[in-house]
């Protein structure tokens, strides 16, 4: 069934479940992670600054995160990202005795 009418969802709401999700695929604690959405006619982009917390090689590991953010946040909000900018702000220490995998 098909109820006529429409949806939209605020940049800020996308906002928050992209620095969730952020802070989830990085490790790191969501307030130090910062995102803008920015919408360009129809056309999402997002820009992300981040600490690291990994063990992994960084270049990869912010390829591949950049990757999985936009995937995780398209799959919880519904919306698609044409552009993803992600900068590393900061490297932080894992404390692996306090990390619940």
């Amino acid at each position: 069934m098909t109820i006529p009418g429409r949806v939209s969802i605020e940049p800020r709401a996308i906002r928050a479940i992209v620095e969730a999700a952020t802070a989830e695929t990085f490790r790191t604690p969501a307030k130090g992670v910062r995102a803008r959405v920015h919408d360009d006619h129809g056309r999402l982009e997002l820009e992300i600054a981040t600490p690291y917390g990994g063990a992994e090689p960084l270049l990869g590991a912010a390829t591949r995160g950049r990757d999985a953010v936009s995937a995780r946040a398209s799959e919880l909000s519904g919306a698609r990202f044409d552009r993803v900018r992600l900068r590393i702000t900061s490297l932080t220490d894992i404390d692996d005795r306090r990390r619940v995998e």
